[in-house]
């Protein structure tokens, strides 16, 4: 009777993945989409690259359209440090990100890693006691502080000067005269002056002269777009899982909603191995990661990426490549529990394996990429690239699931196998309900 049942919920349920292979999951479907940031390089005197401006695109062509700055703040960080990655964006250089009053009050900032970026305060930016105060304590946690577009020292421009450690000078706003005022008037400043907007080489000329040390403009380069395909967010799940953080669910609760976003899992795991976290210890499973990045953390980066999705347009959907990793770890966790009952690190470990083998679907780029890049336990690498040990097994076992209507594997029971299989997509689809 309950083989008869199984064969029924595989006919109606089953066939949404094992009959859409993961080599129909191509790009230009509905589940995925295309993310833009911009880039301008910054450069000292000599011409030599310092760092990179980062600029919100919503598209390739390479002009903003920025209606919210905070969601347009968020995406770029998101591109920049999630979907890209810190690494192809900025090498080892800086990151000037454009911030509002909003923002720079909120703690989302505290997901950046401070050696990377310099926080660029907008011309915008009411100036208050508790802003102040904000900005004390962002350096006091090692950021970098910019002033944007400055034309003159007016009240909240000299308020600023004690707390910021770069000054952009806006030329294209500025006369000779009033240039030459506004850099005599910063003579004692012991960071550094930037000179934003030069589009000649007079002004480069001028500027040096002037003793201005850094530059970025038209006449060094203009923008470009960097891009990258993704599978788009599940956000559903990352609310289910705010929900959670919001109500002290224990971790328990909250490993089981992250395994119903394998993309945030990915996304977090990647930040854990570039942002300034106390420590990047390697992990195997789900629950080693919410333990090494913070309950604080990935509360942070939730919020943050939904914000990132509604900058996008990226429409809250199902996403049927979402479900399919989290079927593949669901099953996975089952055969370990069923093949493996005294093996605790197998079993805590399956899940984290079935999403990785997927990992060059959901992010659209080589497997092996980008798992070298997560703080991920060797052994678990050494499975999902090579098939090794038990967990490399139980992959393959999970892998032919997918693609056989009555899987006859040899040591593993049939009945065994369509009873796992069935488990897994009634504990996906009742989770999403």
């Amino acid at each position: 009777m309950y083989y008869l049942w199984s064969k029924i919920l595989q006919s109606s349920l089953l066939r949404t993945y094992t009959d859409m292979s993961v080599n129909d999951l191509l790009p230009g479907t509905s589940m995925y989409s295309t993310r833009y940031l911009g880039r301008q390089p910054i450069v000292d005197a000599n011409q030599q690259l310092v760092a990179y401006e980062l600029l919100f695109r919503s598209s390739q062509a390479n002009v903003a359209r920025v209606n919210d700055d905070v969601m347009a703040t968020t995406a770029v960080i998101r591109h920049a440090f999630v979907d890209l990655g810190v690494g192809e964006v900025l090498g080892d250089r800086l990151g000037f990100i454009n911030v509002s009053d909003t923002l720079l009050m909120d703690d989302l900032l505290d997901v950046l890693p401070c050696d990377k970026v310099v926080l660029e305060i907008l011309e915008t930016v009411k100036v208050t006691p508790p802003l102040l105060e904000r900005l004390a304590d962002l350096r006091r946690k090692g950021f970098r502080l910019a002033m944007d577009d400055v034309i003159e020292l007016d009240e909240d421009r000299r308020a600023l000067l004690p707390l910021v450690d770069i000054i952009k000078i806006d030329l294209v706003a500025l006369s000779l005269l009033q240039l030459r005022e506004l850099v005599a008037q910063l003579a004692g400043f012991p960071g550094i002056l930037l000179a934003e907007k030069v589009d000649t080489l007079e002004q480069f000329a001028l500027c040096r002269e002037l003793g201005i040390q850094w530059f970025q403009g038209y006449f060094f380069a203009r923008p470009t777009v960097l891009s990258t395909r993704q599978a788009n967010a599940s956000q559903h799940a990352m609310l289910s899982l705010l929900g959670l953080l919001m109500s002290d669910a224990d971790n328990e609760e909250l490993a089981q909603a992250l395994k119903l976003a394998p993309d945030v899992v990915l996304m977090l795991m990647k930040l854990s191995s570039t942002a300034s976290v106390a420590s990047r210890r390697p992990v195997s499973s789900v629950q080693e990661a919410i333990m090494v990045l913070g309950r604080a953390r990935i509360k942070r980066w939730s919020m943050l990426l939904l914000f990132a999705s509604n900058a996008t347009n990226i429409e809250p959907q199902r996403n049927p490549l979402l479900e399919l990793a989290a079927t593949r770890g669901r099953i996975m966790e089952l055969l370990a529990e069923t093949c493996y009952p005294q093996r605790r690190d197998v079993q805590e470990s399956a899940f984290m394996i079935g999403m990785l083998s997927l990992v060059d679907v959901l992010v659209q780029q080589p497997k092996a990429e980008v798992i070298a890049s997560l703080p991920v336990d060797d052994m678990l690498k050494e499975a999902v690239l090579q098939g090794r040990h038990a967990l490399g097994e139980l992959l393959r076992v999970t892998e032919s699931l997918e693609n056989e209507a009555a899987p006859t594997l040899p040591g593993y029971d049939p009945e065994m196998l369509m009873r796992v299989q069935t488990q897994a997509l009634d504990w996906v689809n009742s989770m999403w309900k």
